[in-house]
């Protein structure tokens, strides 16, 4: 989720001899790292699965003695608000509000106008929606990250299922953490969605995006998005079929959690307008992790 940034005209490329050589290097990398075409489930152990037959938050009283599993809030405090989005994320048994429903196991992440009895609490955003992560529950260090999702179409809608890094507090002397972004999805481009390493290894940011272009619109039904992260690759996966493969950055060194999010308007997407409608539903089937299993290698 951190933004992306437009793309600046490119100077032309003169085919130098030392060009060419570093393109076939380039080209020859990416094979090396590439993971199989299409993912094969026996080669993989579920080590976290949520089908929300219901929703588990997690008891930020610390009182509970099932403290749950989803946090309603990044490792940030809830009132920073990042990339200049218009939505206040909120949790029902703070705001009384609820961002979040379940029908017949999908989780549903609704972003909408706010409600009046919230004025006083969101920060003056126009909007409100929800945002859950795995943070104090759940992470692992590589293997396979899933989700089976249905995105929201709209302008301003920016929908997304990522990986940050654990921490207990956040770490001394980091501005930005490193990120796997295993899906985004902006409303206005239907048959687009792309997937990001964010890394920090050079010492100052560095984003490395691919962007897929479909055939369909991706809002219109379920989709499995997937990445697979090990010590040298980072694969992604749309329903099983591979999509690009990036080296595995150097600051790539903690485990992981989930984050999935509904976002309106933000630096990235721009705002919404008048065509966009709103209530609008983030809907997810499943969230699963994987370990390797020993019998594919």
């Amino acid at each position: 989720m951190i933004k992306r940034t437009s793309t600046i005209a490119r100077q032309a490329l003169v085919l130098t001899p030392l060009v060419v050589v570093a393109m076939t290097y380039g080209v020859m990398a990416q094979e090396s790292i590439r993971g199989p075409a299409t993912l094969n489930d026996a080669c993989w152990n579920i080590s976290f699965e949520d089908d929300f037959d219901e929703l588990s938050l997690w008891d930020e009283t610390g009182t509970s003695t099932t403290p749950g599993v989803w946090r309603t809030q990044y490792i940030w405090p809830r009132d920073v608000i990042i990339n200049n989005e218009q939505q206040y994320y909120i949790d029902p048994n703070i705001h009384g509000v609820s961002p979040f429903s379940i029908n017949d196991s999908v989780l549903s992440i609704t972003a909408s106008p706010l409600p009046r009895e919230l004025r006083a609490l969101a920060q003056g955003q126009p909007y409100v929606s929800g945002v859950l992560t795995t943070e104090k529950s759940f992470s692992q260090m590589h293997g396979r990250f899933e989700v089976r999702a249905e995105v929201p179409e709209g302008q301003g809608l920016w929908s997304a299922f990522w990986l940050l890094p654990s921490f207990d507090t956040w770490p001394e002397g980091i501005a930005v953490l490193p990120e796997l972004d295993v899906m985004e999805y902006l409303g206005h481009q239907p048959n687009v969605y792309h997937t990001t390493l964010h890394t920090n290894q050079t010492g100052e940011l560095t984003s490395h995006p691919y962007d897929h272009t479909e055939s369909v619109s991706l809002s219109d039904d379920f989709h499995t998005y997937t990445a697979v992260w090990t010590e040298n690759s980072v694969n992604w996966y749309l329903d099983g079929k591979w999509k690009a493969a990036h080296p595995t950055p150097a600051d790539f060194t903690r485990p992981v959690h989930f984050l999935l999010n509904l976002a309106v308007g933000g630096t990235w997407p721009g705002p919404p307008d008048a065509s966009t409608e709103f209530p609008a539903q983030f809907d997810v089937d499943y969230v699963r992790a994987y370990t390797q299993s020993e019998s594919c290698g």
